[in-house]
């Protein structure tokens, strides 16, 4: 009786472990889509606050243009420069959305470097290895780690000037 059942247990056996196997691809396919589509939302999350910024800017210099309601003079171009987007001309196209802050991007650079985020050449060409510098930091202070330079990142980044 017991010779009977072998071949039925060994069949069983081999195919729990097919099944297994075919579990874990499944598995390891899931993993890999899950991460793509994470990646996707953070790229998404980027572009969204890079919009963000792009409206608050024209909401900005559209308040500026508009005929004051009372005789008061207009507010100085300066005071919204220091405000609105201010890209170098030297930013290449990976740095043409990143600074939100009036700084030279050199200091920006020796910041990031005198926080250990930064090893790159301080060029003044904000790129890649820059952009990644400053998600470094943000991630390292609690910040969203988004790559854009704003008001709250260069706020805790300029302390390592001094």
């Amino acid at each position: 009786m017991f010779i009977r059942l072998l071949p039925i247990f060994i069949l069983a056996i081999a195919l729990s472990g097919c099944a297994t196997t075919q579990t874990k691809t499944q598995n390891d396919q899931i993993e890999s889509r899950l991460t793509d589509l994470e990646k996707n939302l953070q790229a998404k999350d980027a572009e969204i606050v890079d919009l963000q910024y792009q409206v608050k800017d024209l909401s900005s210099k559209l308040d500026s243009e508009k005929p004051s309601e009372s005789n008061a003079a207009p507010a100085d171009s300066s005071d919204n420069q220091a405000e609105s987007v201010q890209t170098p001309p030297d930013v290449g196209s990976v740095g043409a959305n990143i600074i939100r802050v009036k700084v030279n991007p050199e200091k920006i650079q020796r910041a990031l470097q005198a926080a250990g985020v930064y090893t790159g050449k301080v060029d003044g060409k904000i790129g890649p290895g820059t952009k990644a510098a400053i998600i470094e930091f943000q991630k390292s202070h609690g910040l969203k780690a988004d790559g854009v330079l704003g008001k709250k990142t260069w706020d805790e980044l300029k302390v390592y000037l001094k």
